[in-house]
């Protein structure tokens, strides 16, 4: 089957972060933005050299809601819909298939996501109006179904046949990733995607696939393999390049599932960037484990201001169970690493592991306030399908939702010695110890670089701290920013 054109979207069913094993509601974070859909974009990229016409739509950051979508399949009458998707907001991302069939009953409609990646099956049973799910990394799958190669020859597809639903071979991960076409950012209001701080435009760059840990609550082995695969340093630098010529975007997100895990890659890619002389600014993550001196001053030199950090927990008794293999004096160390080189931090820490019990919830608090970063995330553990987390969840009686608006802010599951309740009010209690302290807060105002910078920090408060909920409820997943029609 040879499609002409193609609609890949966001849809309207909540605003989230939608980066597969990243499933994170933009409105249960403290200190991030929306990210600009590169998943849709570097399958864009790949139909557009095969002669497809393509466009992008990110319903929930553009404020649009179904009677966009509706006026879009109607007027682009594409025959081919790729819609990405997340667990929380699965069963409202199908309500796009819906429509689409209602319109033109011939459309392929696909999905791709974590969620369908484990749940394939089970999502074409439950709804007809999906024809394909697309598992795992979908480059080279949506490059064969382009190509018009039979359905049953292309590994990594879930379709239907005859009535019947027909399961291919996993795919292979994609060895050389420089030979995947750059994201087609042409198709993407650039614009809508900014860096928090400044209000610059800012997208993301993925730098490498696959992560060697054993995290029990993460996704990315089972989505990128345990592997690590890196993008040639010339290769990442070459799109910075064209973002900076063709886009002028300046700030980046260097996406990846560990960015510091080779530390003489990310030398040489910051020895390309200072080579090229390209004056950016740009974040990543890390673990607390893999930084040193040496890399961090590289880092600071290319341009990195700020560098995420999984330290998960106060704990050492609950950072073993959940295999982080990693020490709090390492995160420690890291942070005050960071600090001397005068690259900000952002903390994520992590609430509601099965074992976790009160005081190590207190310990957790006590040890972010010690850390004392400049930006910390407190996320409530989500059990998601394909995790080991998901496996002793619901051996153990723990789940206790159907994961529908239920995320990182209100969890779906219990502990064994805390309730969903409790859990919510140690999340709220802790960002309210460490976002209003006095001394946190006179730091940030002096810090501010520019009166815009500190607009967007007291903005964010006001948003994400200030109007937190105080109890426990079920999540309303809200089809976009704005009530959609």
């Amino acid at each position: 089957m040879w499609f002409r054109r193609a609609l890949l979207i966001n849809p309207p069913s909540g605003l989230y972060i939608r980066e597969d094993r990243c499933q994170v509601p933009v409105r249960g974070l403290t200190a991030t933005a929306p990210r600009p859909p590169i998943d849709l974009a570097y399958i864009a990229g790949v139909l557009e050299k095969e002669g497809v016409e393509c466009r992008i739509r990110d319903y929930p950051v553009e404020g649009k809601g179904w009677s966009a979508l509706r006026d879009d399949l109607e007027i682009f009458a594409p025959d081919l819909l790729i819609v990405s998707v997340t667990t929380p907001t699965f069963e409202l991302d199908m309500k796009a298939c819906e429509i689409a069939k209602g319109i033109n009953p011939s459309i392929i409609t696909a999905a791709k996501g974590g969620h369908i990646t484990v749940f394939d099956k089970k999502a074409l049973e439950k709804h007809p109006s999906l024809d394909i799910a697309l598992r795992g990394e979908v480059e080279k799958t949506v490059e064969e179904l382009a190509k018009g190669m039979p359905w049953e020859e292309i590994r990594g597809i879930t379709y239907r046949s005859n009535g019947k639903i027909m399961r291919n071979p996993d795919r292979e991960f994609i060895e050389d990733l420089d030979s995947v076409p750059f994201p087609a950012r042409h198709l993407l209001n650039n614009s809508l995607y900014k860096r928090p701080d400044t209000g610059e435009p800012q997208t993301t760059i993925q730098t490498n696939r696959g992560c060697p840990g054993e995290c029990v609550f993460c996704l990315a082995g089972r989505l990128s393999g345990k592997k690590l695969r890196l993008r040639s340093p010339h290769n990442i630098v070459d799109e910075i390049e064209e973002c900076l010529q063709r886009f002028n975007i300046r700030n980046f997100f260097f996406r990846a599932d560990t960015f510091t895990w080779n530390k003489e890659w990310v030398i040489a890619i910051c020895k390309e960037i200072l080579r090229r002389d390209l004056r950016i600014k740009w974040v990543c993550n890390s673990r607390v484990d893999t930084l040193d001196e040496e890399m961090l001053k590289w880092m600071r030199g290319a341009g990195c201001w700020l560098i995420s950090l999984g330290i998960e927990s106060g704990s050492q008794r609950i950072i073993d169970l959940m295999k982080k293999r990693i020490r709090k004096e390492q995160a420690k160390r890291a942070v005050e690493l960071c600090s001397k080189y005068k690259i900000k931090t952002y903390a994520f820490y992590l609430f509601g592991l099965p074992w976790e019990e009160e005081e190590e919830v207190k310990e957790t608090i006590k040890f972010a306030l010690e850390l004392d970063s400049d930006y910390a995330e407190f996320h409530l553990a989500v059990p998601f399908p394909g995790t080991e987390l998901y496996d002793i969840v619901l051996q153990e009686g723990l789940l206790e939702g159907d994961f529908q608006g239920y995320d990182h802010s209100l969890p779906v599951a219990r502990t064994f010695a805390l309730s969903r309740e409790e859990l919510v009010k140690w999340r709220r209690k802790a960002i309210y110890k460490f976002y209003l302290r006095p001394h946190y807060i006179i730091r940030t105002i002096m810090g501010s670089p520019s009166p815009v910078s500190l607009f967007n920090y007291l903005r964010f408060a006001f948003e994400r701290i200030l109007l937190l909920p105080s109890t426990y409820r079920k999540a309303e997943i809200e089809p976009s920013p704005i009530r959609a029609k």
